[in-house]
């Protein structure tokens, strides 16, 4: 067994035992010291706070003289996290972000105030310190303050992991496109979720048009998140379609926030680096948008679902009402790819990973169906 796969082996024993704790309600565990910080950890939607903490837990159990606060790195969080505790996630079915901890510890040299400081939201922040310290302080009573912190950690992850699967929706077939257009209106203007929302619509639109067609398109970036950049996708767009030899031929950007000169100069160094590097000839991007959302000086079309266009150097960036775009979408689907769509959106939602708030939104809209 290499050094990695015997590393990983105690990782995931470490996190049996604890998850092993964390469900026995027969384990009492005197939280007064810490539960207040352990609770601001789950007051808000930055999961990676929590997930750090983890990572720490692990690498102190690793390794008894570890100090996050000073040498987070020491422990090689990614590759704990990204490999045993991400599997361990997966399993029991826990509610994660692909790499958490990694993006709100990235940059620092330790957990201290400093970071703290520095992060977002930082009261959150800071009560991951105060833990961190309560863990470290050295005592012959160290182990089981770390175990303690631990259940107790795993306990929350567990809780939440029910209360959410309490929000499931069983979906009875629909191809209906006026019911669908109103479950699409609903979830972009309540809950949004940084852009996830919007574009997990228009990637499943688009790929259940062309699977249901048989046209032979690939549908790319239905699995990517909002936050994650053209450029570290590799991707000229939120989404695009491809040919079968895996050729890109059609670029979409996908918002519910201001698309203006700046994104517009984001986006067009994007498309370049991917002609460049694929020997393309993309210049045309299509932006599905709100009204709002449209750059100054846009060239207006006239018209109500297309709104009009903006030229940046050699680029033409299209632009079109999200809302006009979505129900014409759902029009010129066949009945089975309606179905389909309906049946990938709610899919997404059930997923343990999913904002709650889209989850609670989702249950509420077929309650009164």
């Amino acid at each position: 067994m290499s050094a990695k796969d015997a590393r990983n082996e105690r990782v995931r024993k470490i996190l049996d035992s604890l998850y092993e704790r964390a469900t026995d309600a027969s384990v009492e565990i005197d939280e007064s010291k810490y539960k207040k910080s352990l609770e601001k950890l789950f007051s808000t939607t930055a999961w990676g706070f929590r997930e750090i903490l983890l990572v720490v837990i692990i690498g102190m159990r690793l390794d008894p003289t570890y100090k996050a606060s000073t040498s987070l790195y020491n422990c090689n969080p990614r590759a704990i996290y990204e490999g045993p505790i991400k599997e361990f996630f997966i399993d029991k079915e826990i509610p994660h972000r692909k790499s958490g901890p990694l993006n709100v510890a990235k940059a620092t040299v330790g957990l201290d105030m400093t970071w703290a400081t520095q992060r977002r939201p930082s009261d959150v922040a800071t009560e991951v310190v105060k833990l961190v310290n309560y863990m470290e302080t050295d005592g012959p009573d160290k182990e089981i303050r770390i175990n303690d912190v631990g259940t107790s950690l795993l306990r929350r992850l567990v809780a939440y992991s029910n209360s959410i699967e309490t929000l499931a929706v069983t979906i009875n077939p629909t191809s209906d496109p006026e019911f669908l257009y109103r479950l699409c209106y609903e979830l972009i203007t309540k809950t949004p979720d940084a852009g996830n929302t919007p574009q997990k619509i228009a990637a499943y639109l688009l790929k259940n048009y062309h699977t249901f067609l048989h046209t032979g398109v690939i549908v790319t970036g239905e699995d990517d998140r909002a936050s994650v950049t053209s450029t570290t996708s590799k991707k000229p767009g939120d989404i695009n379609e491809e040919i079968p030899e895996g050729v890109i031929r059609k670029v979409y950007e996908i918002t519910v926030k201001r698309f203006d000169l700046a994104r517009i100069r984001d986006s067009y160094d994007c498309v370049s680096i991917y002609n460049k590097t694929n020997e393309t000839d993309i210049h045309e991007v299509i932006v599905i948008c709100r009204k709002e959302d449209c750059p100054i000086g846009m060239k207006p079309s006239g018209l109500y679902g297309y709104l009009g266009s903006y030229a940046y150097k050699d680029m033409m960036y299209y632009y079109w009402d999200i809302y006009e775009w979505i129900s014409n979408e759902l029009q010129r689907m066949t009945k089975e790819g309606r179905i389909g769509f309906y049946s990938n959106l709610n899919s997404y939602i059930k997923d343990v990973n999913t904002s709650e708030k889209v989850k609670k939104l989702w249950k509420k809209l077929h309650a009164v169906k």
